[in-house]
């Protein structure tokens, strides 16, 4: 058992050193599907001394299984999951106990935002424990909730972690480390535990039960998802074309007879889309220029930092210069004036490196067209 782990272990490394792995998806498009395919290796365990004092724990040995599911977007924050995974173990040594049970997920997923998702649904355990004396097999219906939590540590790299609790004095997580392949393609590694219910006080497992007792199947995992359909076509920002502005001179891609002044930029705390408190003084400068020149354009182009995927950074970058527009226009300035655009991370003015450099990226940029 200690070489397979080692060389599980080894594994693991050198596909990390390589391409690294996935996690599981918090965010998802309406009409999308996932299909997840790949193996965990459990052991079973549980407390002996429920059948008799002085007994200690007692597991058996690993075998890899089939695990895998799928999961549609209902909407762009609701999807739902099915998921599978093999409870399948052999005998160790002079323990003779194997398992062949296995586990089915139902869940509704809730997308809260591009790092956690929470669940909730229902998961049927089946303990089939058997031995040369017989067989025990004892089936849990369980209504359980979770939630899932995932961090970015590189470009497509993650680290991910999950939780639930649940009726049948159930508990189960997971962790691990995820790597996208392609927008589409995901592959990912890391260990899972799932303790439930075995059977209550006088039950009669080769002898009555002492106490009641629960038992558990932890092991690692490794699974491949792959994703398609759903999605929404990109909006156009505006008629005229996407901008790159850079300050303190702003030259435009293609010559034109009105030319771009720099005005000033919006910051935004991370992963929001409102304006910090103290930009209140550039808005409203930017307010009184506008209505000082109501026969001019006014260019807004909305930016982030590179934390969070391309899509979601294109969409935060589109609602940060719509609300900067809405403020605007709510203070009397005409809508005819503006002109939107958003570059979401493709456009940083400072390094991604630093917490510094990262404020300087969410923003939005102002330029007087005249």
């Amino acid at each position: 058992m200690l070489k397979k782990s080692m060389l599980l272990a080894m594994v693991v490394t050198a596909c990390t050193a390589t391409v690294a792995f996935a996690t599981p998806q918090t965010q998802w498009e309406q009409g999308q599907w996932q299909i997840d395919a790949g193996a965990w290796n459990p052991k079973m365990a549980f407390d002996a001394s429920h059948w008799m004092a002085g007994l200690s724990s007692y597991s058996n040995g690993t075998k890899w299984n089939f695990q895998g599911g799928v999961q549609y977007g209902l909407t762009d924050k609701w999807a739902l999951q099915y998921r599978y995974y093999g409870l399948k173990t052999k005998e160790k040594g002079i323990v003779d106990n194997t398992t062949n049970g296995d586990a089915h997920e139902v869940n509704l997923v809730y997308s809260i935002n591009k790092n956690f998702a929470a669940y909730a649904g229902w998961n049927r355990i089946n303990n089939d424990i058997g031995d040369p004396d017989g067989t025990w097999s004892d089936t849990n219906n369980i209504a359980q909730i979770g939630i899932i939590a995932k961090a970015r540590l590189a470009k497509g790299l993650d680290i991910y972690g999950k939780a639930a609790v649940g009726t049948k004095r159930t508990a189960l997580w997971e962790a691990g480390l995820g790597y996208s392949i392609t927008p589409d393609l995901d592959i990912s590694a890391g260990y899972r535990y799932v303790n439930t219910k075995w059977a209550d006080k006088g039950d009669v497992v080769g002898m009555p039960l002492r106490d009641d007792a629960n038992i558990t199947y932890k092991g690692f995992i490794a699974g491949l998802s792959y994703r398609f359909g759903g999605g929404h076509e990109k909006e156009t920002p505006a008629p005229e074309p996407i901008y790159q502005p850079r300050q303190p001179e702003y030259k435009p891609e293609a010559p034109q007879p009105k030319k771009d002044y720099y005005v000033d930029s919006i910051h935004f705390g991370f992963d929001e889309d409102q304006p910090l408190p103290s930009e209140q003084a550039k808005l409203d400068h930017f307010v009184q220029v506008a209505k000082e020149h109501p026969q001019d354009g006014f260019k807004l182009i909305g930016n982030t930092d590179n934390k969070g995927t391309d899509g979601y950074n294109d969409d935060l970058s589109k609602r940060r210069v719509t609300n900067v527009a809405t403020y605007a226009v709510n203070q009397g300035v005409s809508s005819e004036q503006l002109m939107l655009g958003y570059e979401g991370e493709s456009d940083p003015v400072s390094t991604n490196d630093t917490d510094q450099g990262r404020a300087d990226n969410r923003r939005v940029d102002i330029w007087h067209h005249r």
